[in-house]
Protein backbone atom coordinates (compact mmCIF):
# COMPACT_ATOMS: atom_id res chain seq x y z
CA UNK A 1 0.00 0.00 0.00
CA UNK A 2 2.63 1.99 0.70
CA UNK A 3 4.52 1.43 -2.42
CA UNK A 4 1.12 2.74 -4.74
CA UNK A 5 0.91 5.80 -2.19
CA UNK A 6 4.41 7.05 -2.99
CA UNK A 7 3.25 7.42 -6.43
CA UNK A 8 0.07 9.54 -6.16
CA UNK A 9 -0.73 12.89 -7.37
CA UNK A 10 -0.31 14.71 -4.11
CA UNK A 11 0.96 17.73 -2.42
CA UNK A 12 1.92 15.26 1.31
CA UNK A 13 1.61 11.80 1.76
CA UNK A 14 1.12 11.29 5.44
CA UNK A 15 2.29 7.32 6.82
CA UNK A 16 0.05 6.76 10.01
CA UNK A 17 1.38 5.24 13.69
CA UNK A 18 -1.99 6.02 15.26
CA UNK A 19 -5.81 5.61 14.80
CA UNK A 20 -4.98 3.49 11.95
CA UNK A 21 -2.66 0.37 13.62
CA UNK A 22 -3.73 -1.18 16.34
CA UNK A 23 -1.73 -1.03 19.94
CA UNK A 24 -0.18 -4.43 19.45
CA UNK A 25 0.88 -3.74 16.22
CA UNK A 26 2.47 -0.52 16.03
CA UNK A 27 6.24 -1.98 16.61
CA UNK A 28 5.48 -3.60 13.31
CA UNK A 29 4.26 -0.14 12.28
CA UNK A 30 7.33 1.76 12.85
CA UNK A 31 9.35 -1.11 11.25
CA UNK A 32 7.07 -0.51 8.07
CA UNK A 33 7.72 3.10 8.30
CA UNK A 34 11.75 2.86 8.76
CA UNK A 35 11.75 0.41 5.38
CA UNK A 36 9.57 2.37 3.25
CA UNK A 37 11.03 5.77 3.91
CA UNK A 38 14.86 4.01 3.27
CA UNK A 39 13.57 2.72 0.54
CA UNK A 40 10.98 4.25 -1.62
CA UNK A 41 11.33 7.28 -3.99
CA UNK A 42 8.70 9.61 -3.21
CA UNK A 43 9.60 12.23 -5.55
CA UNK A 44 9.11 15.57 -4.48
CA UNK A 45 5.83 15.54 -2.74
CA UNK A 46 6.11 16.52 1.18
CA UNK A 47 6.41 12.73 3.72
CA UNK A 48 5.62 12.69 7.18
CA UNK A 49 4.70 10.74 9.73
CA UNK A 50 1.55 11.04 12.32
CA UNK A 51 2.67 9.94 15.30
CA UNK A 52 0.83 8.85 18.63
CA UNK A 53 -0.23 11.85 20.88
CA UNK A 54 2.18 13.01 22.91
CA UNK A 55 0.40 11.80 26.32
CA UNK A 56 0.10 8.03 24.77
CA UNK A 57 2.73 5.52 25.87
CA UNK A 58 3.90 5.07 22.30
CA UNK A 59 4.76 8.31 21.63
CA UNK A 60 8.35 8.42 22.80
CA UNK A 61 9.01 5.19 20.61
CA UNK A 62 7.40 6.49 17.44
CA UNK A 63 9.47 9.68 17.71
CA UNK A 64 12.80 7.51 18.19
CA UNK A 65 11.99 5.23 15.57
CA UNK A 66 12.22 7.93 13.32
CA UNK A 67 15.59 8.96 14.21
CA UNK A 68 17.76 9.62 10.47
CA UNK A 69 14.80 9.30 8.54
CA UNK A 70 14.36 11.36 5.48
CA UNK A 71 11.10 12.77 7.34
CA UNK A 72 9.57 16.22 6.44
CA UNK A 73 6.66 16.53 8.96
CA UNK A 74 5.25 15.30 11.84
CA UNK A 75 1.46 15.12 12.48
CA UNK A 76 0.67 15.48 15.80
CA UNK A 77 -2.46 14.20 16.92
CA UNK A 78 -5.09 15.41 19.65
CA UNK A 79 -3.03 17.91 20.85
CA UNK A 80 -4.53 20.23 23.69
CA UNK A 81 -1.60 22.54 25.14
CA UNK A 82 1.27 24.70 24.14
CA UNK A 83 3.56 22.19 26.62
CA UNK A 84 2.55 19.62 24.15
CA UNK A 85 4.35 20.81 21.14
CA UNK A 86 6.76 22.35 22.77
CA UNK A 87 7.76 18.44 24.11
CA UNK A 88 7.90 17.26 20.35
CA UNK A 89 9.73 20.57 19.35
CA UNK A 90 12.60 19.47 22.25
CA UNK A 91 12.81 15.92 21.62
CA UNK A 92 13.33 16.55 17.69
CA UNK A 93 15.81 18.89 18.30
CA UNK A 94 17.92 16.16 20.12
CA UNK A 95 17.08 13.94 17.44
CA UNK A 96 18.33 16.47 15.15
CA UNK A 97 21.77 16.77 17.24
CA UNK A 98 22.27 13.21 17.14
CA UNK A 99 22.68 13.45 12.92
CA UNK A 100 18.68 13.00 12.06
CA UNK A 101 17.31 15.98 9.57
CA UNK A 102 16.83 19.33 10.81
CA UNK A 103 13.40 21.57 9.89
CA UNK A 104 11.23 18.93 10.83
CA UNK A 105 8.05 20.84 10.74
CA UNK A 106 4.77 20.25 12.60
CA UNK A 107 1.34 19.76 11.48
CA UNK A 108 -1.18 19.65 14.78
CA UNK A 109 -4.56 17.76 14.76
CA UNK A 110 -7.18 19.66 16.71
CA UNK A 111 -9.14 17.18 17.86
CA UNK A 112 -11.13 18.19 21.35
CA UNK A 113 -12.89 20.73 22.90
CA UNK A 114 -9.60 21.80 24.29
CA UNK A 115 -7.43 22.06 21.61
CA UNK A 116 -9.85 23.97 19.75
CA UNK A 117 -10.11 26.67 22.28
CA UNK A 118 -6.31 26.69 22.46
CA UNK A 119 -5.67 26.61 18.45
CA UNK A 120 -4.10 30.32 18.54
CA UNK A 121 -1.76 29.50 20.50
CA UNK A 122 -1.07 25.92 19.51
CA UNK A 123 -0.59 28.05 16.15
CA UNK A 124 2.13 30.04 17.57
CA UNK A 125 4.22 27.30 20.19
CA UNK A 126 6.85 26.68 17.78
CA UNK A 127 8.12 27.89 14.57
CA UNK A 128 8.24 24.47 13.28
CA UNK A 129 4.04 24.70 13.14
CA UNK A 130 3.37 25.14 9.72
CA UNK A 131 -0.26 23.69 9.88
CA UNK A 132 -3.50 23.04 12.01
CA UNK A 133 -5.89 20.24 10.87
CA UNK A 134 -9.36 19.96 12.04
CA UNK A 135 -9.84 15.98 12.78
CA UNK A 136 -13.65 15.74 13.22
CA UNK A 137 -13.81 12.44 13.77
CA UNK A 138 -12.62 12.65 17.59
CA UNK A 139 -14.13 16.35 17.93
CA UNK A 140 -17.16 15.05 17.47
CA UNK A 141 -16.86 12.64 20.04
CA UNK A 142 -14.95 14.43 22.33
CA UNK A 143 -18.13 16.96 22.14
CA UNK A 144 -21.24 15.25 21.24
CA UNK A 145 -21.75 17.81 18.09
CA UNK A 146 -22.90 16.34 14.75
CA UNK A 147 -20.96 15.25 11.92
CA UNK A 148 -22.47 17.55 9.44
CA UNK A 149 -21.60 20.90 8.16
CA UNK A 150 -23.50 22.78 10.58
CA UNK A 151 -22.93 20.94 13.41
CA UNK A 152 -19.18 21.73 12.78
CA UNK A 153 -19.31 24.96 10.65
CA UNK A 154 -17.97 27.07 14.09
CA UNK A 155 -15.51 24.78 14.99
CA UNK A 156 -13.82 24.35 11.60
CA UNK A 157 -14.33 28.49 10.71
CA UNK A 158 -12.13 28.66 14.39
CA UNK A 159 -9.48 27.16 13.39
CA UNK A 160 -8.99 28.76 9.51
CA UNK A 161 -9.25 31.73 11.78
CA UNK A 162 -6.31 30.89 14.13
CA UNK A 163 -4.45 29.17 11.40
CA UNK A 164 -4.17 32.80 9.57
CA UNK A 165 -3.46 34.65 12.60
CA UNK A 166 -0.27 32.71 12.85
CA UNK A 167 0.38 32.38 9.17
CA UNK A 168 0.20 28.88 8.65
CA UNK A 169 -2.11 26.70 6.72
CA UNK A 170 -5.68 25.22 7.84
CA UNK A 171 -6.30 21.85 6.65
CA UNK A 172 -9.65 20.08 6.63
CA UNK A 173 -10.50 17.00 7.99
CA UNK A 174 -11.13 13.58 5.70
CA UNK A 175 -14.48 12.65 4.15
CA UNK A 176 -15.08 9.21 5.52
CA UNK A 177 -17.22 7.87 2.82
CA UNK A 178 -14.64 6.72 0.49
CA UNK A 179 -16.62 5.65 -2.42
CA UNK A 180 -18.97 8.74 -2.08
CA UNK A 181 -16.79 11.14 -4.87
CA UNK A 182 -19.78 13.87 -5.42
CA UNK A 183 -20.33 14.41 -1.43
CA UNK A 184 -16.48 14.41 -1.50
CA UNK A 185 -16.68 17.08 -4.21
CA UNK A 186 -18.99 19.43 -2.38
CA UNK A 187 -17.60 19.26 1.10
CA UNK A 188 -13.87 19.96 0.14
CA UNK A 189 -15.76 23.16 -2.08
CA UNK A 190 -17.15 23.83 1.28
CA UNK A 191 -13.85 23.89 3.10
CA UNK A 192 -12.50 26.16 0.48
CA UNK A 193 -15.18 28.25 0.60
CA UNK A 194 -14.78 28.40 4.09
CA UNK A 195 -10.49 29.29 3.90
CA UNK A 196 -9.10 25.89 4.52
CA UNK A 197 -5.99 25.38 1.70
CA UNK A 198 -6.50 21.67 1.44
CA UNK A 199 -8.34 18.41 2.67
CA UNK A 200 -6.83 15.34 3.96
CA UNK A 201 -7.38 12.47 2.04
CA UNK A 202 -8.10 8.46 3.37
CA UNK A 203 -8.24 6.73 -0.22
CA UNK A 204 -6.26 7.44 -3.71
CA UNK A 205 -9.76 8.03 -5.67
CA UNK A 206 -10.21 10.92 -3.63
CA UNK A 207 -7.33 12.60 -4.33
CA UNK A 208 -7.81 13.97 -7.95
CA UNK A 209 -11.04 15.17 -6.67
CA UNK A 210 -9.54 17.58 -3.96
CA UNK A 211 -6.75 18.59 -6.28
CA UNK A 212 -9.21 19.65 -8.65
CA UNK A 213 -11.43 21.86 -6.25
CA UNK A 214 -8.38 23.17 -4.17
CA UNK A 215 -7.33 24.34 -7.70
CA UNK A 216 -8.19 27.69 -8.81
CA UNK A 217 -10.23 27.42 -11.97
CA UNK A 218 -9.11 28.76 -15.37
CA UNK A 219 -11.30 31.73 -14.59
CA UNK A 220 -10.27 32.53 -11.22
CA UNK A 221 -6.39 32.80 -12.50
CA UNK A 222 -7.64 35.21 -15.61
CA UNK A 223 -9.14 37.21 -13.23
CA UNK A 224 -6.54 37.38 -10.89
CA UNK A 225 -4.10 38.17 -13.55
CA UNK A 226 -6.37 41.03 -14.59
CA UNK A 227 -6.96 42.38 -11.10
CA UNK A 228 -2.88 42.66 -10.50
CA UNK A 229 -2.02 44.25 -14.10
CA UNK A 230 -4.19 46.50 -13.39
CA UNK A 231 -3.82 47.80 -10.07
CA UNK A 232 0.22 47.79 -11.01
CA UNK A 233 -0.85 49.78 -13.88
CA UNK A 234 -3.02 52.39 -11.77
CA UNK A 235 -0.29 52.11 -9.00
CA UNK A 236 2.67 53.46 -11.44
CA UNK A 237 -0.40 56.17 -12.91
CA UNK A 238 -0.46 57.21 -8.93
CA UNK A 239 -4.07 55.68 -8.38
CA UNK A 240 -5.41 54.65 -5.99
CA UNK A 241 -8.60 51.97 -5.38
CA UNK A 242 -10.04 51.08 -9.37
CA UNK A 243 -12.20 49.36 -10.39
CA UNK A 244 -12.06 45.99 -12.60
CA UNK A 245 -14.73 44.55 -14.75
CA UNK A 246 -17.39 46.56 -12.59
CA UNK A 247 -15.88 45.67 -8.84
CA UNK A 248 -13.65 47.82 -6.61
CA UNK A 249 -10.10 47.01 -6.52
CA UNK A 250 -8.35 47.63 -3.08
CA UNK A 251 -5.84 46.34 -1.03
CA UNK A 252 -7.45 43.63 0.36
CA UNK A 253 -8.48 42.57 -2.89
CA UNK A 254 -5.41 42.68 -4.16
CA UNK A 255 -3.80 40.56 -1.42
CA UNK A 256 -6.70 38.12 -1.96
CA UNK A 257 -5.72 37.76 -5.93
CA UNK A 258 -2.11 37.43 -4.97
CA UNK A 259 -2.63 34.36 -3.56
CA UNK A 260 -4.77 33.27 -5.63
CA UNK A 261 -1.98 34.06 -8.15
CA UNK A 262 0.73 32.15 -5.89
CA UNK A 263 -1.62 28.80 -5.96
CA UNK A 264 -1.66 29.38 -9.25
CA UNK A 265 2.38 29.64 -9.84
CA UNK A 266 2.39 26.10 -7.53
CA UNK A 267 0.71 24.47 -9.50
CA UNK A 268 1.76 25.69 -13.13
CA UNK A 269 -1.36 26.96 -13.89
CA UNK A 270 -0.38 31.13 -14.37
CA UNK A 271 1.70 30.85 -17.24
CA UNK A 272 -0.74 28.72 -19.35
CA UNK A 273 -2.98 31.90 -18.39
CA UNK A 274 -5.06 29.60 -16.39
CA UNK A 275 -5.58 26.89 -18.89
CA UNK A 276 -6.00 23.67 -17.37
CA UNK A 277 -3.18 20.84 -18.69
CA UNK A 278 -5.03 18.01 -20.71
Amino acid sequence: MIEKAAGLDCDSLILDLEDAVAPSMKPAARENVRKAMSSLAFGDKEVGVRINGVTTPHFLDDLLALEGLPVDTIVVPKVNRPEDVAVVDVLLRQLEGRGSRAGVTLQLLIETAIGLEAAADLARASDRVVSLIFGAGDFTADTGIAFTPRGLFYARARVVVAAAAARVQALDHVHPAIQDLDGLREAARDARELGFQGKWAIHPAQVPVINEVFAPTPDEVREARRVIEAYEAAKAGGQGAITVDGALVDEAMLKLMERRAAAARKLGLWDRGGAVQP
